[in-house]
């Protein structure tokens, strides 16, 4: 008891040794930037960090709108993440701030907790976002920013198209001037709701949604997204206010459409985090998951912007600006912030030249936020709501589910999966459903080892040995593949069928091709090893590659087999440690000295057959 204490203690001693060497993210990397910044550099930093600027302004407006916030959590989060992020990531090669599959999430998330209004979900987000903030800094300090290669592009691709069309179901009302709180509805629900309005769908605000669309499609071809956006906003504002000041000029009263209005007030309410359990508990799933999304597209913009430029990108440095940045955001009110491929992308061919082309961005939104706040305000909700719509449909990208959908049933499984839960489920067990599905199926594949028998003829010649033939004492299994906790079963399977032979004396296991050794393994080696001796027969380990030998050394396994029975693959002679084995094989068995000689190589580990003569070991 003591000793076992003891010894999970000097490996919980060690792995604290192995994380603290691990090497971390530099505190202040913006410090190296303004070393070499010249006036040219900053020149085109400002140059850059404007444009990108007037891009996210309006689209930081649209996610706000999209994640059911008040209209300032979008654009402050924007800023200070914009700000924030490149301070602590030292690189130009992402744009940080809220994006559509944040903000879906997010979403999402306020949906679980049952937050139906913009105030309630302002109050449950810097919790939110903070905890979010906390699990991208611990994703950063263990190296672990790699981890999202590993959940699909399939999962990604179902979550987006199902979060497109919660997203969608939220602001139909707001585009064609419903009345009324319609952010409970399905998307079914709010085409019907639509449906019944009948003549009172004739409104200013569906006539400046089309408006907004029909201008959006014009300007983008030959402005771009960005520009297409805030000239399609301007554009309705403008016919808006000059629509409300004829209508006042013929007596009417009141407002003709819907504003923003709320932006007016950025930062009269501020929201800190709470700290409570019951809402640390309630928010860890969802903020996990806003977590891995925006690693999965934090490192995935980075990449992309790096491979355009050339510059050198440290993932683990852009998720630890990310979670600088999503700390300050839940201090200041502001939206979650992950990276932007499109304000990546607009950075990059602006020519940016460090990360303080963000650093410019960030201060002039949030500079812009103060001063325009008024215009801000005077921007038509129904604008937005298109807006955010189209952005939608675009998002969902259907070239890619059809490609999907006409690919290995496994991936259209995994969509379909991921899909329906998305759209029955909250959005964060979504990706985690998700993910786990497509790693059941990676497991299936890689959990049937291959097990090749073999043994000895009279004559000692090592053979394979055929399906249900006893063995003459000693029988010998090669075994190739991954032995991780899903092959558990079928590795079982194989060793129980070789031990229930009455015949055998001695097994021996072959593990020059064997892989991924884990406890569950090293568990089930250790039971058939007991299994053996309680009969008075015996277990040989042989070929053990140095990363699994470790593994058996550690485990204590050797000390449960035998540590002369334990033999390691050795380099410098690839047939000694089966030789070796065979000679202990028939010492435990009684044998004494035979000739082995090898006449077949039904596997091509083994060694060939020699020349008509055979070749002849002493053993």
């Amino acid at each position: 008891m003591l000793s076992g204490l003891l010894g999970f203690l000097s490996t919980l001693r060690s792995f604290g040794r192995q994380l603290i060497a691990l090497p971390r993210p530099r505190l202040f990397p913006i410090g190296g930037v303004l070393r070499t910044m010249n006036s040219s550099i900053f020149k085109a930093d400002t140059i850059a960090g404007l444009n990108v600027a007037l891009l996210a302004f309006p689209m930081s407006m649209a996610f706000a709108m999209k994640a059911g916030l008040p209209i300032w959590c979008g654009l402050v989060g924007c800023g200070v993440a914009a700000l924030i992020a490149p301070l602590f990531s030292g690189s130009a090669n992402l744009s940080a701030g809220p994006t559509n599959a944040s903000a879906a999430l997010l979403l999402g998330s306020f949906a679980t907790l049952g937050a139906i209004s913009p105030d309630l979900r302002a109050s449950a987000l810097p919790t939110l976002v903070l905890m979010a903030g906390f699990f991208l800094l611990l994703t950063s300090w263990l190296r672990l920013s790699g981890f999202a290669d590993f959940v699909p592009r399939t999962v990604i691709s179902a979550y987006i198209a199902a979060a497109a069309l919660r997203v969608i179901a939220l602001q139909l009302p707001t585009a064609v001037g419903m009345v009324g709180d319609h952010g409970p509805d399905s998307l079914p629900e709010a085409l019907w709701h639509i449906a019944q309005m009948g003549r009172a769908l004739i409104n200013p605000d569906l006539g400046l949604a089309v408006i907004t669309g029909i201008a959006y499609f014009l300007l983008r071809p030959k402005y771009g997204a960005g520009k297409a956006i805030l000239g399609s906003v301007a554009l309705a504002t403008f016919g808006a206010m000059l629509a409300q000041n004829v209508a006042l000029s013929q007596g009417s009263h009141g407002e003709l459409v819907h504003y923003v209005g709320d932006a007016a007030k950025a930062g009269a309410v501020l929201h800190l985090p709470d700290f409570s359990t019951r809402t640390l508990s309630t928010l860890f799933s969802p903020a996990l998951a806003l977590a891995v999304l925006i690693v999965i597209e934090g490192t995935a913009n980075a990449r992309a912007s790096a491979l355009k430029t050339g510059r050198p990108s440290d993932l683990h440095q852009e998720v630890f600006g990310l979670g600088m940045a999503n700390v300050a955001c839940a201090f200041t009110g502001g939206m979650a912030a992950s990276g932007s491929i499109s304000r990546s992308a607009l950075n990059v061919a602006s020519g940016a030249r460090t990360a303080m082309a963000s650093v410019l961005c960030g201060a002039f939104i949030l500079i812009a936020l103060f001063i325009a706040r008024p215009a801000v305000a005077a921007v038509p909700l129904s604008t937005l709501a298109i807006l955010v719509i189209l952005a939608e449909i675009e998002l969902a990208n259907f070239s890619a589910i059809k490609l999907i959908l006409k690919s290995s049933p496994q991936d259209r499984t995994v969509f379909l999966a991921t899909f329906a839960t998305a759209l029955l489920a909250p959005l964060d067990v979504a990706i985690f459903f998700g993910t786990a599905v497509a790693v059941a199926f990676y497991l299936r594949q890689t959990s049937q080892p291959e097990v090749v028998e073999y043994d000895f003829s009279e004559t000692g010649e090592l053979r394979e040995r055929p399906k249900g033939q006893a063995s003459t004492g000693i029988s010998i299994l090669h075994v190739e593949g991954s032995l991780h906790f899903g092959a558990t079963q079928a590795f079982h399977e194989h060793l129980r069928r070789a031990s229930a032979d009455p015949n055998l004396k001695v097994l021996v296991l072959k593990f020059r091709e064997a892989h991924h050794l884990d406890a569950n393994g090293v568990l089930l080696l250790r039971d058939l090893a007991d299994t053996l001796k309680s009969d008075g027969r015996h277990l040989i380990l042989c070929e053990a590659k140095p990363i699994t030998m470790t593994i058996i050394v550690n485990a204590g396994l050797d000390k449960a087999v035998g540590t002369e029975n334990v033999i390691p693959w050795d380099d410098s002679n690839p047939t000694a440690a089966l030789a070796k084995a065979v000679r202990r094989a028939r010492e435990l068995a009684g044998g004494g000295q035979a000739v082995l000689r090898i006449v077949t190589a039904p596997h091509p580990d083994l060694p060939k057959p020699a020349s008509a003569s055979g070749e002849d070991w002493q053993i």
